[in-house]
């Protein structure tokens, strides 16, 4: 099991790697399992042993971050927060997190789902009619569109696990609502799925990042990176975006803002050099900036925190 640690009550299967990750998995029924996902890593291998092979179809909604999978078909998947993914397609050897951090939730539907249809007809949910609607292909990875259906029951779910009051009935009854709206095929998919990737997009929106970040004054434009890799500025921000999930310029903002508030809790350095390092021509454009994601100013920011020291 890669070293995971898997601990069995009652209501839930807690599984845990170290500080790497947490996730509750809950059995809704025969077939049918509840996972919430809590990640704090950049990378996990994949469970080699917990049913894997009797997987046919996961269903994933990203609450935070992103997460990839470079498929056995050979294709990188990546899921960003507010999407809904429905797929059959199953990672190789391992799970990416590039931000470092992901929140989601996932339902598992397992083989045995097929042979245990009681408590599924009564509430009219077909999984073959729901794999065939949606899943056509051998190994298939589509988006949902219209995630408003899902709004309210997504959040009601997450609503629990926050306050720690997971209810098995009312969780049940969301996950035979998501699971019934797609039986009825109420839900419509994006044309195309721009969060599959080959290897070498891939590569290139890592090699983009890496350079972006190496240093955060520098003037280095997205057209002069796209050109030195052959490709126009469009396409490295869809790669861009579809493995970090976000577009590059409000990556920048945030990996500018966390640098900022490292050097202002760590150093004594001046908040005109600081604004200078991140990448900010002036203070006041930097001022204005970090007021704006943090709700203080860098003078506030530092004096709150050696307050706290």
């Amino acid at each position: 099991m890669n070293n995971y640690i898997i601990k069995k009550d009652d209501l839930k299967t807690q599984i845990t790697l170290e500080n790497a990750c947490k996730f509750e998995l809950y059995e809704i029924c025969p077939g049918i399992v509840f996972a919430f996902n809590d990640v704090y890593t950049s990378v996990l291998p994949k469970m080699t042993s917990y049913e894997a092979d009797d997987c046919i179809c996961t269903i994933n909604y990203a609450t935070k971050g992103t997460c990839g999978l470079y498929s056995t078909n050979g294709r990188y998947i990546y899921l960003r927060a507010g999407r809904l993914m429905i797929s059959n397609e199953q990672a190789e050897h391992s799970f990416e997190y590039p931000v470092g951090s992901y929140c989601g939730i996932e339902i598992f539907i397992m083989r045995r789902a097929l042979e245990n249809k009681e408590l599924l007809s009564f509430f009219n949910i077909d999984i073959e009619q729901m794999l065939q609607t949606y899943l056509q292909g051998f190994e298939t990875t589509v988006i949902v569109e219209n995630i408003n259906l899902f709004k309210n029951t997504l959040g009601d779910i997450m609503t629990l696990y926050e306050n720690n009051s997971i209810d098995l009935n009312l969780l049940r009854l969301h996950t035979f609502y998501i699971l019934r709206m797609l039986t009825a095929g109420e839900v419509e998919l994006r044309s195309g799925y721009e969060g599959a990737l080959s290897k070498g997009q891939v590569n290139m929106a890592k090699q983009a990042e890496r350079i972006l970040t190496s240093d955060l004054a520098s003037r280095e434009t997205i057209a002069n990176i796209a050109s030195q890799m052959g490709i126009s500025s469009t396409s490295l921000k869809n790669y861009f975006k579809a493995v970090y999930g976000q577009n590059i310029s409000q990556y920048l903002k945030e990996k500018r803002i966390d640098k900022a508030k490292e050097l202002l809790a760590e150093t004594k350095l001046s908040i005109l050099d600081i604004a200078n390092i991140v990448g900010f021509e002036s203070q006041s454009k930097f001022t204005a900036m970090f007021h704006a994601f943090i709700g203080l100013t860098p003078t506030e920011y530092r004096r709150n925190i050696r307050n706290e020291k």
